[in-house]
């Protein structure tokens, strides 16, 4: 944070503080528009407010902004935005006509939107793969315990549906 003219920062936030006030607005429903609009775009005066509205830690909520900040302010390089519309499928249609022509809705909120649940998306596909890599992995390695991991948690089964009725 050294050169806050590139890099997220005090300065730049103030900069970009009006584009960002709607977005904001949106993510912490819990802070009003008159009260952010008070803290005239200072970072820490902006991070303490929505702290004490939210109780959630600064520093948390820091990152929060600065990732809003760094997703608003990029431009989307046009041939990856493109196909990105295309790849949205059909939920995304759908949830567009829901949206309609909401004059309300800030430009960027939209692009916010996308870019948030390609980065979701691509964490499941990345938790998923690897969950299931390492425990096929440690089944493969340990076959025999296992086996008698199986074994024994449908022997436990068995006892609970049967019960002690089997003798009677």
């Amino acid at each position: 944070m050294a050169d806050d003219t590139t890099a997220f920062g005090k300065v730049s936030f103030a900069n970009a503080f009006t584009a960002l006030r709607p977005v904001i607005a949106a993510e912490w429903i819990e802070v009003d528009d008159e009260a952010l609009a008070a803290t005239d775009g200072d970072l820490d005066r902006v991070v303490a407010l929505i702290s004490e509205r939210t109780a959630r830690t600064k520093a948390l909520i820091r990152r929060q902004l600065e990732e809003i900040y760094r997703v608003a302010t990029e431009p989307a390089p046009a041939a990856h935005s493109a196909s990105r519309g295309r790849a949205r499928g059909p939920r995304a249609a759908e949830r567009g006509a829901e949206r309609g022509s909401d004059a309300a809705t800030p430009p960027g909120v939209d692009q916010l939107l996308a870019e948030l649940e390609r980065r979701t998306a691509q964490i499941m596909r990345e938790l998923r793969g690897g969950f299931l890599d390492h425990t096929r992995d440690r089944v493969r390695d340990n076959i025999f315990f296992s086996l008698l991991v199986a074994i024994g948690f449908g022997f436990i089964v068995g006892v609970l549906f049967t019960g002690s009725n089997r003798g009677k």
